[in-house]
């Protein structure tokens, strides 16, 4: 377990960083599963936008995940973003840790961040994706308690592919 894990808010003038560790850890997690050209068509001004409107957004929790005072991850939460989750429920939008920070508890631990924000509003449950192919996120999405409640499967393009997991505070 890590000590010197924190979880800090990202302001707007950091999301370029942000989207630097977007890509980042795209390439690491799915360079096996999505085709080389949504890697090196990578739009940052777009991937920009994006986040500068989740980071303002009152219903998201959008977080750097250090450790030892340096990005190891990010993680978002709050309110569905995706059309395959529950309507009106609290998912983890996204949660990725570059591979050096997996397996050491703070991915656990960015999970009860969303646990405590999940009590603070009375919610009993939370919700997420993982995309079908990444079996290093589906072993830690089981191994936390995550129930699957649905798969849609089968797409050409594997980046469709997706599990949804249920977790109950």
């Amino acid at each position: 377990m890590q000590n010197n894990v924190t979880f800090e808010p990202v302001k707007i003038e950091e999301v370029p960083e942000l989207v630097r560790l977007r890509l980042l850890t795209r390439i690491e997690t799915y360079s096996d599963i999505y085709p080389r050209e949504w890697f090196d068509g990578f739009d940052t001004a777009q991937s920009e936008e994006k986040f500068r409107k989740i980071a303002s957004d009152s219903d998201q929790n959008l977080l750097f995940i250090n450790v030892d005072g340096k990005h190891a991850g990010y993680l978002c939460f709050g309110k569905e973003m995706e059309k395959t989750m529950p309507e009106n429920s609290i998912c983890i939008n996204m949660l990725y840790l570059f591979r050096a920070f997996q397996r050491r508890g703070i991915g656990v631990l960015a999970i009860e961040q969303v646990r405590n924000y999940c009590r603070s509003i009375g919610h009993g449950r939370f919700y997420n994706g993982c995309n079908m192919h990444n079996v290093a996120a589906l072993r830690f999405y089981r191994a936390i308690g995550g129930k699957v409640i649905a798969e849609y499967g089968g797409h050409e393009n594997r980046a469709l592919d997706q599990t949804v997991f249920e977790h109950l505070i």
